[in-house]
């Protein structure tokens, strides 16, 4: 019998993909925060539900989980990942391709993550802890934040306290860290339920626009693939996630940990395999066996398409 698969965040570019390529192989079922997007005329059912952060987005998701008779939630925004667990912990026949509950509070608290990283010796981009010890150019983002929102390079004291006013914080509510030259790389790690790695795939930005990725290459990379598995080994995470880096001088910096599925998931597909699928096929495996290989060379050019309706 077919898998019964929700995706929520159903109008974005990354699930539209994978709403459509995985239609054939299970009954796929779409959910998002708003109606006003293409996830409506995709010929799949689609429901709209109150966003991640609202109090009624766990009553409504549990009630369509069982109307639906759902089996896996694949969910695609920051918010919607601690509800989504817990969710899961009342309901154990429900899968959620996310990490484990305490991965995932680690890394939504960016200053926190930034501070275990340096401790274990995974990686060393720790914020300043004073204005006065702060090295510029920096960079300023909130320590609770999706994606690249409120994220500023600030280049001298006088743009932090502008950065500070224009969101109405105060220096305690964000992290400055240093501003690390190079290529930026986002790679998507796939882990199963027993913390097994299934693969990893390095993908070097090459253009960005509005925090999303627009255009990538995978790659291979010995650097990149000890940085994982040893974030792997040391904060074990019992799921799949999207590692974000800085590679200066053959160094990578850990600038963010996505507790969930990348928006170049799509790449990851074309040039590994589709996560979703693979944690599935691999879920309560003790030992990997007959996992894809990564292609290097398969570049990701994301783009939009127009849609009408009357």
């Amino acid at each position: 019998m077919k898998k019964n698969i929700l995706i929520t965040c159903a109008g974005g570019s990354r699930c539209v993909y994978m709403a459509k390529k995985m239609k054939n192989r299970f009954n796929v079922f779409l959910v998002d925060g708003t109606d006003q997007t293409i996830a409506p005329y995709l010929g799949l059912p689609f429901e709209k539900v109150p966003f991640g952060d609202d109090p009624g987005y766990s009553k409504r998701m549990e009630f369509l989980i069982k109307k639906w008779k759902i089996d896996c939630v694949v969910p695609g925004a920051d918010e919607e990942l601690l509800p989504v667990k817990a969710l899961c912990e009342h309901n154990p026949s429900l899968l959620a391709i996310i990490p484990s509950k305490d991965f995932i509070a680690l890394c939504l608290n960016k200053k926190k993550l930034m501070e275990v990283l340096e401790k274990l010796n995974i990686s060393h981009l720790l914020p300043f802890a004073k204005k006065e010890d702060i090295k510029y150019p920096a960079i300023a983002k909130p320590i609770f934040g999706r994606g690249s929102r409120e994220v500023h390079i600030v280049k001298d004291p006088n743009q932090l306290e502008g950065y500070l006013k224009l969101y109405n914080k105060k220096f305690n509510d964000i992290l400055v860290q240093p501003y690390i030259g190079g290529e930026e790389y986002t790679i998507s790690v796939t882990v199963n339920n027993l913390n097994q790695i299934v693969g990893i795939v390095p993908k070097r930005v090459a253009s960005r626009k509005k925090g999303l990725t627009r255009v990538a290459v995978t790659e291979k990379s010995a650097i990149i693939e000890k940085l994982a598995k040893e974030v792997v080994e040391k904060l074990r995470p019992f799921g799949p996630f999207n590692i974000q880096i800085k590679l200066w001088k053959i160094r990578p910096y850990i600038f963010e940990i996505n507790p969930r599925l990348s928006n170049t998931s799509t790449l990851t597909d074309k040039a590994f395999g589709n996560e979703v699928e693979l944690y599935l096929k691999y879920f309560n495996k003790e030992k990997i066996e007959k996992a894809p290989k990564t292609k290097p060379g398969i570049q990701l050019f994301c783009y939009e398409e127009n849609f009408f309706t009357s």
